[in-house]
């Protein structure tokens, strides 16, 4: 039964970052779910009813949960099951295809009226209800391939005879024997390059290193679209993305990764003259994010893995979307006028990315940064008015006389607008951040949306961290 047990103990849940339309379907399933899992431990079924309640959707205090779906398909249960096991399994499956069937039909309603992002956020609900519907998996850029769930990047890969190995990811035969002779060497190695579906990594860093690092990317951009696309696509790209057009990847994001920070500073010192403070960069007139490896001796660092994932949310908002010519100019350096804690605020908050054996979470309670923004708000003139903050351009930002406090303070702000009061102010807060990208700052941008003054804001912010169990 180990085989039993690891294909369905997978959690299959989402939150999406707006409610999606269905509501009571999605309670609906819920609930079914859950009286499922009851007549499960009444049987004396108990791993069925854990693996039942570990297929309900269920999201972290304060952040959200993106499964990850299973590369194999998982639809019968070993040969050696019992009858009550298979009946159990079949009525479980038929929830899921049932739920999942009623919003996939609303999904392409909305996109046949013209709702694209309405639509596109009712397949994503249809996805992680049942991942194995090959309609839904289509949405999202998969394909059933020899018995396993690929994208078209990968299976173009496949076909061109290159090797998915678990160090360095999808390599050419002969790239694969160069990775393997620099890792024993990496003085001999030069400059390698490794690229995934959405990136393009460039490295003088060990090639495992390397590897690893644009893995780690690649699920991010993966994540990072599940929570975000809405927000980077027309009406009319949803809507053709729900109905199964989907278009080849787009030019890949660029990185590139120093062995070192001495290395790292020669580079950057020549694009940014304050450079030296820095411990990794997005530079939007090279449309590429600069790092470089840590040092494993110095606890003062930030870690390459968080260093990364805060540069590349930069890049992805930045370079990711429908928005060209001057605008497209605008959007790369968001926020130099005001509301620039908000470009900085969303990216501290993605930082939290983590993976977990299920897929992959973000926010949450575990963050410095939203202990310190906590902490503060029961200091004297902890926080600044959010007012205040929101009037700060790119400058007068980076420049402030404690500029960490600004950063906290940012990133606890992004978690309060995503998850305060049961995410009431959620959609505001993406409508302010799709505006700011599009070149519309001005002070005023968030209290508008939210349609509440900043001064109520600022008592309820306190609220909030005052009230959430935030730890280290």
């Amino acid at each position: 039964m180990k085989i039993f047990l690891s294909a369905f103990l997978i959690l299959l849940s989402a939150v999406p970052l707006r409610a999606d339309p269905g509501e009571k379907d999605l309670e609906a399933y819920r609930a079914a779910m859950r009286a499922l899992a009851d007549r499960c431990r009444a049987d004396g079924m108990e791993l069925e009813a854990k693996v039942t309640e570990s297929r309900i959707w269920e999201d972290p205090p304060f952040g959200f949960f993106i499964p990850r779906p299973p590369r194999r398909p998982q639809t019968s249960l070993p040969d050696d099951a019992r009858p009550n096991q298979r009946a159990w399994f079949e009525k479980m499956r038929a929830i899921e295809k049932e739920y999942a069937g009623r919003f996939l039909t609303r999904a392409r309603e909305s996109a046949e009226a013209g709702e694209g992002r309405a639509g596109w956020r009712l397949a994503r609900t249809a996805f992680f209800i049942d991942p194995e519907n090959a309609e839904a998996r289509t949405v999202f850029g998969y394909r059933l391939r020899e018995g396993e769930w690929l994208r078209p990047w990968e299976i173009a890969r496949l076909e061109k005879g290159y090797l998915r190995d678990p160090r360095y990811g999808w390599v050419a035969p002969k790239e694969k024997e160069r990775l393997e002779a620099a890792s024993k060497d990496v003085s001999k190695s030069g400059k390698i390059r490794i690229e995934t579906e959405h990136f393009d990594l460039k490295t003088t860093a060990p090639p495992q290193t390397a590897a690893e690092l644009a893995a780690r990317l690649e699920e991010f951009y993966l994540a990072w679209e599940l929570l975000f696309c809405p927000m980077t696509v027309t009406e009319k790209e949803a809507a053709a993305l729900v109905l199964g057009k989907r278009d080849a990847p787009a030019a890949k994001h660029k990185v590139v990764l120093f062995r070192d920070r001495e290395e790292y500073l020669r580079e950057i010192l020549r694009l940014d003259a304050v450079g030296e403070i820095s411990s990794g960069g997005y530079f939007p007139d090279k449309k590429t994010v600069y790092l470089y490896q840590p040092d494993p001796e110095n606890g003062e660092e930030t870690p390459l893995e968080v260093m990364a994932v805060h540069e590349t949310a930069h890049q992805l908002f930045a370079e990711t979307g429908f928005i060209h010519g001057a605008a497209q100019r605008r959007r790369a350096d968001p926020g130099r006028e005001s509301q620039f804690w908000l470009t900085e605020g969303i990216a501290c908050y993605l930082e939290t990315f983590e993976k977990t054996p299920r897929g992959w979470t973000v926010g949450g309670l575990r963050s410095y940064r939203f202990v310190r923004a906590k902490e503060r708000a029961d200091e004297p003139n902890g926080l600044l008015p959010i007012g205040e903050l929101a009037a700060m351009g790119k400058e007068a930002f980076q420049r402030d006389a404690n500029p960490a406090k600004l950063y906290t303070e940012s990133a606890g702000l992004v978690s309060f607008f995503l998850h305060g009061e049961g995410g009431k102010y959620r959609g505001p807060l993406l409508e302010a951040l799709q505006t700011l990208y599009r070149g519309g700052e001005r002070p005023e941008l968030l209290e508008e949306a939210a349609g509440v003054p900043y001064r109520q804001l600022d008592g309820e912010f306190r609220a909030y961290l005052r009230a959430a169990p935030f730890t280290e």
